[in-house]
């Protein structure tokens, strides 16, 4: 009797563990079904870190809205900025160019976004610092046969910051600067940038039907180079 009762034990414990493992590889491919759908277009590993924004954040920036409120968005680990070769194909003739690209995730107290800043060029490693004027038309294609853009020093800089949690149309501001330096394999850099947003009046106030966008984007960014 008791040697019956020993084995249903056994095959009931068995049962028991592989109803476990069953459960554990169906939240294993659940999670990870979530996770590749979860990061579907979004560059950059991550955000790394937690609780509020401080200086020991690699990337730290600010957006200010246009009824007031604002919102920091950051990442602890340093990200990954090196140059890349961007192809481009006018009048029949192919080249390349290498500019300068940042694309992260960042984490916030309310949502993640995403960060993205391109030069109309290359960063060389060794760089002392320079101010770049923000300029969202710096990448538009030029005339027949002028080429794919940023083939010289660089002069000028297009910024974006892209909503997720769910992904929204990003936000790019139209003026302002990005103040950057590169050394020792790191560069770091300055974000001040407006965005063509009208103040608010009495006699105007905010369109609460539309998501409010921001006025303002201030921060900084060090990132591997």
């Amino acid at each position: 009797m008791s040697s019956f009762s020993g084995g249903r034990r056994w095959r009931i414990g068995l049962l028991s563990a592989s109803v476990i493992v069953v459960a554990l590889l169906i939240a294993g491919i659940g999670w990870a079904a979530w996770w590749v759908n979860d990061n579907i277009d979004a560059p950059g590993p991550a955000p790394t870190g937690s609780g509020p924004c401080t200086s020991a954040d690699a990337v730290n920036i600010q957006l200010v809205f246009a009824d007031g409120h604002s919102v920091e968005a950051c990442t602890r680990d340093r990200p990954a900025c090196p140059n890349q070769t961007i192809t481009g194909t006018a009048d029949g003739q192919t080249s390349s160019v290498s500019q300068f690209g940042l694309n992260n995730q960042l984490r916030s107290s309310s949502r993640r976004y995403i960060l993205s800043v391109s030069f109309d060029g290359a960063l060389p490693s060794e760089a002392a610092e320079q101010t770049l004027k923000i300029d969202p038309g710096v990448f538009l294609p030029g005339p027949p046969g002028s080429g794919p853009a940023g083939s010289g020093a660089i002069t000028a800089a297009v910024v974006a910051v892209t909503p997720r949690d769910p992904t929204e149309v990003g936000y790019t501001p139209q003026s302002g600067s990005v103040t950057v330096t590169s050394s020792n394999g790191v560069a770091r850099g300055r974000i001040d940038g407006d965005f063509n947003v009208a103040p608010t009046r009495p006699d105007r106030p905010i369109d609460t039907s539309t998501p409010v966008s921001p006025a303002r984007v201030t921060g900084t960014f060090a990132c591997n180079h």
